[in-house]
């Protein structure tokens, strides 16, 4: 969401402001956006209400949009490719395919070069961090089963209460919806459910994408130049 900050930044001066911006955007429960925008609305009325109104939060924000939203500071793939590629622009057609070609191909090796290092760990380390993390947290969770079924938790602790399905990979805060990586909420359920061996059973709740084998395939092909006629 960077360059939306970037436009009420400029249109409209809120370069003082805006980590209320940004931190609504990251939260990912209503509670938490609400407290970050009302900030950002107290001090800038006018981009507060092009946000709210014309733009819409579900394109802003993590907790109003409904649909798969991973990790990223921008929508628009484009723009980041565009500014990676300025001095390229002035070149004749042929040097600037071979331009995207080679600055691609430095991507894929460096990628693949750093996930080898991981190629024993089940997650690429980012992941496993965040698993590390929420298991830290999740153990000071208190959980009930209420409804009696082993897939469907009530969670409690850090003056909130979650409500997590195990089967549907959710949590009433989306954080496990969206990064689809057992949250600290969905820990304490799993920990519930499969007790001493948690531990080990929280990667078959994690996306496959996380995978170190799924890296390595994304950047097993080579990426060549074309070849001058």
């Amino acid at each position: 969401m960077r360059y939306l900050g970037e436009y009420a930044r400029v249109n409209h001066h809120c370069g003082e402001h805006l980590y209320p911006f940004y931190n609504a955007t990251k939260a990912y429960s209503p509670e938490k956006f609400s407290d970050h925008f009302v900030e950002f609305r107290n001090n800038h009325p006018e981009a507060a209400f092009f946000l709210e109104h014309e733009l819409g939060f579900e394109k802003l924000s993590r907790v109003y949009f409904l649909d798969n939203r991973f990790d990223v500071m921008i929508t628009n793939i484009a723009e980041s490719v565009n500014a990676m590629l300025i001095a390229e622009r002035e070149y004749p057609i042929t040097s600037i395919f071979n331009s995207i070609a080679k600055r691609f191909g430095e991507i894929f090796r460096e990628r693949r070069s750093y996930v080898l290092k991981y190629k024993d760990k089940k997650l690429v380390l980012i992941a496993e961090k965040i698993l590390r993390d929420n298991i830290s947290e999740g153990d000071s969770f208190y959980m009930e089963n209420i409804s009696g079924y082993k897939r469907q938790f009530t969670v409690f602790g850090s003056g909130c209460i979650a409500k997590v399905d195990l089967l549907e990979r959710s949590c009433s805060y989306r954080k496990f919806d969206l990064v689809k990586i057992p949250c600290d909420h969905a820990m304490a359920a799993l920990r519930l459910k499969h007790s001493e061996n948690y531990s080990l059973r929280v990667y078959d709740y994690s996306s496959p994408l996380y995978k170190v084998e799924e890296y390595l395939h994304t950047y097993l092909e080579s990426i060549n130049v074309v070849p001058w006629e």
